[in-house]
């Protein structure tokens, strides 16, 4: 290894330990096509949005949990095994939740594109296609569906998506070889989905807007992704609710997203904005409990296919796939 290759990963665990930056891991296309992913809305009392966003976070089916401005209190992006287990979800933990006056969900049909093809722009193209490998699009007719044995080397690469083979082996009681060989099938057919995280305290886009907005049902193929190519996008998805499509941008100020809405309103006039809202707090993200800068502080693992509500880490077992008990 080279001086400057020693450098770099003395440096990268310094930010991981600080909990500045990380490496998690989810589910692919297949959660997509073969199950179900929303976004929740919660309309709570003010004294106890800390709580219910504390306990919410706990659940491994709620992969995000956001405090927010505009209409919704809480925002939660969830991924699970069926709409009845989204139904399970709505009555089992929200509707229980003292402090929970109202839930709304918005289904997630297509997503144009998500967090995990987002970067800082802080090297050039040519710089990121020398180390990252083109991906094909979400939803194809020939996504992939995770084999007997994968569930657990998902849950591992979503505490660490660097886990090395030997570490992964340990975890879920494969040999190293049969390790490698799964998870470079993984990878290679997004069924498992890695993304680079860093806390929004020491990054230059601090301020999360998210727009709500109708487009013609004839020219949301043509507007999604046009939309998902801007660089401030970084997250933009089809849904089925009272507007049909969802877009998160990451900017540099408050003031900014005017500029970006503006933008959007100049470039595709065919789109209409009917809800904003910004992210206040971010207590979790992507399996990952954040402190109030957005360190990193704790893991709980994204499990689509435990039942809402149920406890321990093996409560249902998964349609085709194996239920070893996972590393700790």
């Amino acid at each position: 290894m080279t001086r400057l290759a020693v450098t770099a990963a003395r440096r990268w665990e310094r930010l991981r330990t600080l909990g500045l930056a990380w490496v998690t891991a989810y589910g692919g296309s297949f959660v997509l096509r073969h199950h179900c992913v929303a976004f929740i809305g919660l309309d709570c009392e003010p004294g106890r949005v800390p709580d219910i966003a504390a306990e919410l976070a706990m659940q491994p089916q709620i992969a995000s949990v956001e405090h927010t401005s505009g209409r919704q209190d809480l925002l939660l992006s969830v991924m699970l095994d069926g709409l009845s287990d989204l139904s399970r979800l709505h009555t089992n933990v929200l509707g229980r939740l003292p402090g929970v006056r109202a839930v709304h969900s918005e289904i997630v049909t297509r997503f144009f594109t998500e967090g995990s093809r987002w970067d800082l722009r802080a090297i050039s193209r040519e710089q990121r296609d020398a180390v990252r490998p083109q991906t094909t699009s979400y939803g194809t007719d020939t996504d992939p569906v995770p084999a007997a044995g994968d569930r657990e080397l998902l849950l591992a690469l979503g505490a660490d998506g660097r886990m090395s083979y030997g570490e992964l082996a340990r975890c879920t009681g494969m040999s190293e070889s049969t390790t490698r060989r799964r998870v470079s099938r993984l990878l290679a057919t997004r069924t498992v989905v890695p993304r680079c995280e860093l806390a929004h305290s020491c990054s230059p886009y601090p301020v999360f807007v998210t727009y709500r907005a109708n487009v013609p049902s004839d020219a949301l193929a043509r507007v999604g992704p046009a939309l998902a190519a801007l660089p401030e996008v970084r997250m933009c998805a089809a849904t089925t609710s009272q507007h049909n499509l969802v877009v998160n941008g990451w900017v540099r100020s408050i003031p900014d997203t005017l500029r970006l809405e503006s933008q959007l309103a100049e470039r595709f006039p065919e789109l209409s904005v009917v809800d904003r809202s910004l992210t206040l707090a971010n207590t979790k993200r992507m399996g990952w409990i954040l402190d109030g800068a957005g360190r990193a502080v704790r893991h709980v693992p994204i499990d689509l296919w435990q039942e809402p509500g149920a406890t321990g880490a093996t409560a249902r077992p998964p349609r085709g796939l194996s239920n070893k008990r996972l590393c700790p």
